[in-house]
């Protein structure tokens, strides 16, 4: 009996340890914002032309 709760003391430290790690790994990028290539489509869209370089800066900033 002794054993088994050793290993379940092992197995509630390794889970608490991979949630620490996910969280860590979440808290990385919290601040970053995927692009869809249809998003990628409409930014090469912008950069087109001079009125559209303007633009892209506002369509950054919203997005």
């Amino acid at each position: 009996m002794f054993i088994e709760s050793e290993k379940r003391l092992k197995q509630l430290s390794d889970e608490a340890k991979k949630n620490t790690e996910d969280l860590e790994e979440a808290k990385k990028n919290s601040r970053f914002t995927q692009v869809s290539p249809k998003g990628w489509e409409r930014v090469r869209e912008l950069l087109k032309d001079s009125q559209g370089i303007s633009a892209l800066k506002l369509y950054s900033f919203l997005a």
